[in-house]
């Protein structure tokens, strides 16, 4: 009984400091841990990643795909892709496909349409061929109005984006241009503007 009084009087010193102690640990910040500043670099990591991949789906070209391919429709290609790219894509040429119609290295562009005709379209068609320029002399665009998109029928001497888009209407309701006479089938095309173009286009 002698011993619990004497250790009595020291009972509110513990208290007091036990208290405080908890007080400490309750309100004074804790440091940052080691898995805290682990989390930091793995969310800007995922906001680069996602920032990245916005931007890569937004620098996307879309073209479309018609006629004799195996799953003709829309596709997303990279810039700079070329046309034998988005046959792949398309599940190749069919059996009835001319390819020979197509230049399958050439470039393509945004919102650019692609027809690939069948044998019997193209049996009266040239084979489209590469005119190079001769030394000393200025090469000359041949743009094939069968193939050609809004843009490149508009590099054509007085053909703005309506007769542009004339021709393109044209030629997705009728099928390919047979002859450049045809041309003048189109509204806004007369003897006089086929004549003047006949040197700078082919079917």
């Amino acid at each position: 009984m002698y011993k619990i009084e004497k250790y009595k009087k020291y009972l509110p010193v513990c208290v007091v400091i036990i208290v405080a102690i908890s007080i400490i640990y309750i309100f004074v910040p804790k440091k940052a841990t080691v898995s805290d500043w682990e989390e930091l670099p793995m969310e800007q990591s995922e906001t680069f990643t996602m920032e990245t991949t916005s931007s890569s789906s937004s620098a996307k070209i879309v073209v479309d795909i018609k006629g004799e391919v195996k799953k003709p429709g829309v596709y997303e290609l990279e810039p700079g892709a070329r046309v034998e790219e988005i046959v792949l894509l398309a599940g190749g040429f069919t059996d009835k496909a001319e390819e020979r119609q197509l230049n399958l290295a050439e470039k393509l562009t945004d919102q650019q349409m692609i027809y690939v005709p069948n044998k019997e379209e193209a049996k009266d068609l040239p084979i489209p061929t590469v005119t190079t320029a001769s030394e000393g002399s200025s090469p000359m665009n041949i743009v094939n109005i069968n193939t050609a998109t809004l843009t490149e029928l508009q590099t054509l001497t007085g053909i703005g984006p309506s007769k542009a888009q004339a021709i393109i209407d044209y030629r997705e309701e009728n099928g390919n241009f047979k002859s450049i006479a045809e041309l003048q089938e189109v509204n806004g095309f007369g003897e006089k503007t086929v004549e003047k173009l006949k040197e700078s286009i082919t079917v």
